[in-house]
């Protein structure tokens, strides 16, 4: 009897210190899947961010290349073709865009008559007291080189588009129209809708003023109305990458600016259903008792080896050790990226080279050398990375640094990345310099990352050539 009763206390004692210490776990538990699911919520609106650019960047690109010295003829006052031809020409024109670059519209809009052109002929005039047209003056008062606009393309069965509108203006900056393309809005839906199934999150497009511009059918009035999402977008700090919102559960809301369309991706995420913990802990709390321990020891045990040993040989594989920054591996992967999705028109390069490593390691040792290294990824780290650059050590001394964003002026980018280089400090080393060449796809004819890397290369060599032409530096010593 005092030994069942013994057992019986001891079975109790056990069950109740199993429960207090699941309980503690659960609560353990949910606080990681919060905080995993912040990281994320991260990953997700990159990736959405990234799709969106991949589907724009080509479109606004081709928009722009719209205006050229062939149509500035044709807008301008002194054109040389009679109404009739013009109108021919210009809508041929359209047509052989639409036929080259495989888009479902596009459009040019002659200021001086207000004549708007399709690939098919001459469709209206522009009204801007219609509601249709009401978006033409305020872009041509605004100075923006482009913008996107969602609209309903009348000449194509009102379907839903996104038309990329560009500044069309001569030498002289006179204003002469607007011109552009249209990129259907259920490509970019379906784009969305992809990530959005995959991760069980929803996804809209939302324009600065809050209005929301890309959803899925019947998600535009979900979780969050357009009101609460301007709400949220008046406490966004474009200094910061992304705004992230936890709610009640594990839910969130997580919202970032994508400059090149002036759009914010917003991302809800409702949470997963609550699962009844303490129903199923009662009903198999007697019989998985000891096996729950054992696997959950296990489990502990080989996960913790297998991430660390993962996160070991992954950073093996992609980084270099000395400077934390991607090594070559990652380099080529990049670049095979780039030429396989033709982006490096887009894209801009910055190649770079540190002046006077081995008369450091002659002159100091090859712990000096390193220094300089380190010092060299340091500044690219603060100048580079946080402005989403990737950079990659390529070589002993030798860096490359990639971004998909539009850089306006390269020789700005060559300064402050220069002033950057000044706050190096060493007891040694008096002067870290970095020879730079920055080549632009935009402003360049290439049909090859590679083409664009030679062109940034020899601005490099040129550079590097400046800094040797010093009579203070020794150029035999590199």
């Amino acid at each position: 009897m005092r030994r069942n009763l013994l057992l019986l206390v001891t079975s109790f004692i056990f069950i109740i210190s199993f429960g207090i210490s699941t309980t503690v776990s659960l609560k353990s538990i949910n606080r990681l899947i919060k905080e995993n699911n912040r990281d994320n919520s991260v990953i997700y609106v990159n990736e959405v961010a990234s799709s969106v650019v991949d589907i724009f960047s080509e479109a606004i690109a081709v928009s722009r290349s719209m205006n050229n010295t062939f149509t500035q003829i044709l807008l301008s006052s002194k054109s040389p073709f009679p109404s009739e031809q013009k109108d021919k020409i210009i809508t041929g024109y359209l047509k052989d865009i639409i036929h080259k670059f495989g888009y479902s519209a596009a459009f040019m809009i002659e200021d001086k008559t207000l004549a708007y052109y399709t690939e098919q002929k001459l469709a209206k005039y522009v009204d801007p007291s219609n509601p249709d047209d009401d978006w033409y003056i305020p872009f041509k008062e605004s100075g923006k080189t482009y913008e996107l606009n969602v609209d309903t393309d009348q000449v194509n069965n009102n379907m839903l588009i996104v038309y990329i509108n560009t500044r069309m203006r001569d030498e002289q900056n006179n204003f002469l129209g607007v011109c552009g393309i249209g990129v259907p809005v259920r490509q970019v839906m379906q784009a969305l809708q992809e990530i959005e199934i995959s991760n069980n999150i929803t996804i809209k497009l939302v324009s600065k003023e809050g209005n929301v511009r890309v959803a899925r059918s019947g998600q535009i009035v979900m979780e969050r109305t357009e009101n609460e999402i301007r709400q949220a977008l008046k406490t966004y700090n474009y200094s910061e990458p992304y705004l992230y919102n936890p709610h009640e559960g594990d839910a969130y809301t997580i919202i970032k600016y994508i400059p090149e369309c002036e759009w914010f991706a917003v991302i809800d995420y409702d949470g997963e259903k609550k699962s009844s913990f303490s129903t199923i802990l009662l009903r198999n709390l007697l019989i998985c008792l000891t096996i729950t321990l054992i696997v959950l020891i296990s489990m502990s045990l080989v996960v913790g080896n297998f991430t660390k040993n993962t996160e070991r040989f992954v950073e093996e594989a992609l980084f270099d050790q000395l400077t934390g920054l991607k090594n070559r591996r990652s380099y080529q992967a990049e670049l095979e990226k780039i030429n396989a999705k033709q982006t490096f028109r887009t894209v801009t390069v910055a190649t770079m080279d540190i002046n006077g490593l081995k008369l450091t390691n002659d002159s100091f040792g090859h712990t000096a050398g390193d220094d300089l290294l380190k010092g060299a990824a340091t500044a690219m780290k603060n100048y580079f990375s946080a402005s989403g650059w990737k950079v990659f050590r390529t070589g002993g001394d030798e860096f490359v640094a990639i971004t998909a964003k539009y850089i306006e002026d390269g020789n700005k980018v060559v300064e402050e990345f220069k002033e950057e280089l000044t706050r190096f400090k060493h007891n040694q080393i008096k002067e870290l310099s970095v020879s730079i060449g920055i080549a632009q796809g935009t402003k360049s004819e290439v049909n090859a990352i590679e083409e664009l890397i030679k062109i940034a290369d020899k601005r490099m060599y040129a550079d590097k050539e400046l800094f040797y032409s010093d009579s203070t530096h020794e150029r035999r010593r590199r």
